[in-house]
């Protein structure tokens, strides 16, 4: 009998005090979490505010990169700029006119689910275009706007060991951007 008191008192504790068939209530945020959308962004910034892409960054920016001048370029949603040297080449081309923000980009070059894979000062980003030189890097800056920056290593700068990581280098220009850019 004694055995069968305790193990009775068990019973209860692990189910929570209360009689066999009664509701026991349970935390809704356990049972119902909210899903983040990964594209949503919290602090949105605006990419059409500054017209000209060439000033993406500022000349301080481009003297501490050692980028060459800039030179402005066409993509396929716009305008773009370069910069170019023997070192590297870099394009910034903000994509303010299909209205998707990071959503095709991720759907080519996300997880398995079309989702973003990678941050960049705390924006959804993806990278593509991979090779042990080269790498695309698209970050979310708004709903609806992206930013992508592509930077290919140069024969110059193949010996440069920040340049080893073309991916690292794409988020770091992408970085330097997103400080430049007004709140959306």
């Amino acid at each position: 009998m004694r055995v069968s008191v305790a193990a009775a008192v068990a019973c209860l504790a692990l189910a929570g005090c209360g009689t066999p068939g009664s509701p026991v209530p349970v935390d809704s945020a356990a049972t119902n979490p909210v899903v983040k959308d990964p594209f949503h962004i919290d602090h949105p910034k605006d990419l059409a505010a500054v017209p000209d892409p060439c000033l993406l960054l500022t000349s301080d920016q481009v003297r501490q990169l050692g980028a060459g001048d800039p030179k402005p370029v066409d993509s396929e949603w716009g305008r773009a700029c370069e910069w170019h040297n023997q070192d590297f080449s870099a394009e910034a081309a903000p994509n303010v006119v299909l209205g998707q923000g990071l959503r095709r980009a991720a759907r080519v070059d996300g997880d398995d689910k079309g989702n973003p894979t990678a941050q960049v000062s705390g924006y959804p980003a993806v990278h593509g275009g991979m090779n042990g030189i080269r790498c695309s890097a698209t970050v979310g800056v708004s709903d609806d706007q992206s930013l992508t920056v592509h930077f290919t290593t140069g024969s110059g700068g193949r010996t440069n060991p920040e340049y080893a990581d073309p991916c690292g280098m794409a988020d770091k220009i992408a970085g330097m951007v997103l400080e430049n850019l007004p709140a959306g």
